[in-house]
């Protein structure tokens, strides 16, 4: 009786345990501490001294406060408080505001950093030292809050265009750049200096236009989509690899033959009208890789829900339909369960075993 009690209270606690770890929530610690480690690699190299020059080589016409490294001071701008109050902020600094999530690195309790690594790779207060494991980077992952960028193209320039493409109609009447011009083919260049893994800046421009399509759509659901379909149907546009191409060609036009003894006359209408044209269509498949928009693993923000007891916008005609995703519940509520089943299963593992060692 004693053994099978140790055995329940060993199996209560390793699960009790885990519960505990699918709870945690990580916190950023600071570019510091990722740099104390890279500090002779190509990382701190590229976050320190690489990118803004390379910024400025490509984009000379961009500000003395461009790149990442310079992203918190750009909020001192002197229309930021302007922007802030334009969606309904006090405080451009609010913590949990749009402004400081995408321009800032929060940890000690304050947004202390521009855009750095941890903005990216996820916070690492639980990996920063697991991953310092040769071959320990799928646990980090799955394990340890850091967020799986080498080799997914599809999450990274989710990251890129979330923030440098407005979602929010309310910035761009206020004078917020919209963004709509961002060619991440050409942009993510100075980024990629400190990659692992190269990419195709046609691939890449190609994937981030079709992502841009999504954010415009969003940001005006009820406007007809001519913005995105212009995005995605541009003659720059190239299909990634393995993909079709973007759009079907449109019928070629032939030009009005002479009719011949075997070939009847046709009607003057039928040699002056064109031959009509196909409409353009988007051959390409839904994006396979990453899981569906707001979930607790996606990169990409989860579409926003109608105000209580609105009626739901009608899609103009040939809009896009807007597609909301309802999670069964927050990812806060989520952990606080997994947290409290944890911990009520660590709680009866210990009594059990305290009770086992009482029989003696």
């Amino acid at each position: 009786m004693t053994t099978t009690l140790r055995r329940l209270a060993l199996f209560l606690f390793v699960f009790g345990s885990a519960a505990s770890l699918r709870a945690q929530t990580f916190q950023a610690v600071g570019p510091n501490e990722c740099l104390n480690c890279h500090d002779h690699d190509e990382e701190r190299a590229w976050y320190e001294k690489k990118e803004i020059p390379e910024v400025h080589r490509l984009f000379p016409d961009k500000a003395a406060n461009a790149g990442h490294i310079n992203s918190l001071k750009q909020l001192e701008a002197p229309k930021s408080k302007e922007f802030a109050a334009a969606i309904g902020l006090a405080d451009k600094y609010d913590l949990k505001g749009p402004c400081v999530q995408c321009h800032a690195t929060v940890f000690a309790g304050d947004a202390n950093a521009g855009v750095s690594c941890e903005s990216c790779h996820g916070p690492a207060s639980g990996y920063l030292k697991p991953h310092q494991t040769k071959g320990a980077y799928e646990e980090s992952v799955a394990r340890y809050g850091m967020t799986r960028l080498v080799g997914n193209v599809q999450g990274w320039t989710q990251q890129c265009t979330n923030c440098h493409v407005m979602n929010d109609d309310r910035l761009i009447k206020a004078g917020h750049p919209s963004g709509d011009d961002f060619d991440l083919g050409k942009r993510f260049q100075p980024v990629s200096i400190h990659f692992k893994k190269k990419y195709d800046a046609n691939e890449v421009g190609a994937i981030g236009r079709s992502e841009m399509a999504g954010i415009i759509r969003r940001r005006r659901p009820n406007a007809a989509p001519a913005a995105a379909d212009a995005v995605t149907q541009s003659p720059a546009s190239t299909p990634t690899r393995g993909e079709p191409p973007i759009s079907a060609p449109p019928a070629t036009e032939q030009p009005p033959s002479t009719p011949t003894a075997q070939e009847p006359a046709r009607s003057a209408a039928s040699q002056t009208a064109p031959a009509p044209r196909r409409p353009r269509v988007d051959s390409r498949p839904a994006a396979q890789s990453g899981p569906p928009p707001g979930s607790p693993t996606s990169i990409e923000p989860a579409e926003p829900l109608p105000p209580s007891g609105a009626a739901a916008a009608t899609p103009a005609p040939g809009a896009a339909p807007a597609v909301n995703i309802v999670l069964p519940d927050s990812t806060a509520a989520s952990d606080l369960r997994w947290l409290v089943f944890g911990g009520l299963l660590l709680i009866v593992g210990v009594g059990a075993f305290l009770w086992g060692r009482s029989r003696k």
